[in-house]
């Protein structure tokens, strides 16, 4: 696996939210996805529609996980009834592509987090976590067990 370091600028987010353990997100996340898409036309001054964003804030502690699923904007104009708007700060991240079935993405991420580790880096485990996607890979539209689907990981560094 090859992977690259990134500076991701900050950016302006507007989407919607679940938290729950991990078995919650597994079950409730494909619905989240579902449901931001039908409403993602609510949101003005978006960046690139087509791009994306699942952000994940996790507490190792109680083993608790909130995912924010996300497009960028300009600036936070008008944020949609049930929607939230919130600021992921510039940060220093290793960037990966997963490839593939979904059912693979553990794979990658065990892939990712020792070629972290290999070149000498350190995951800040206090901050958020992104997951990019694009049209190679839409959640809730495109067949997850696809083998061209394709998205990015951004994993962040201390």
């Amino acid at each position: 696996m090859s992977g690259s370091i990134a500076v991701v600028p900050q950016k302006y987010l507007i989407g919607m939210s679940f938290s729950g353990n991990f078995q919650a997100l597994v079950a409730e996340m494909p619905k989240v996805w579902a449901t931001f898409l039908q409403r993602q036309p609510e949101i003005p001054l978006v960046v690139h529609p087509v791009v994306r964003y699942d952000i994940s804030n996790e507490n190792h502690t109680y083993q608790m996980y909130t995912e924010y699923i996300a497009v960028e904007v300009e600036r936070f104009e008008q944020i949609p009834v049930g929607m939230i708007g919130f600021t992921v700060p510039e940060k220093t991240y290793a960037r990966f592509t997963h490839t593939g079935p979904m059912d693979q993405v553990q794979n990658t991420y065990q892939q990712a987090f020792q070629w972290i580790k290999e070149h000498g880096h350190r995951v800040d485990e206090a901050a958020l976590r992104i997951e990019r996607y694009d049209e190679r890979f839409v959640p809730s539209v495109h067949a997850p067990e696809r083998s061209e689907n394709a998205y990015d990981i951004f994993i962040p560094l201390l």
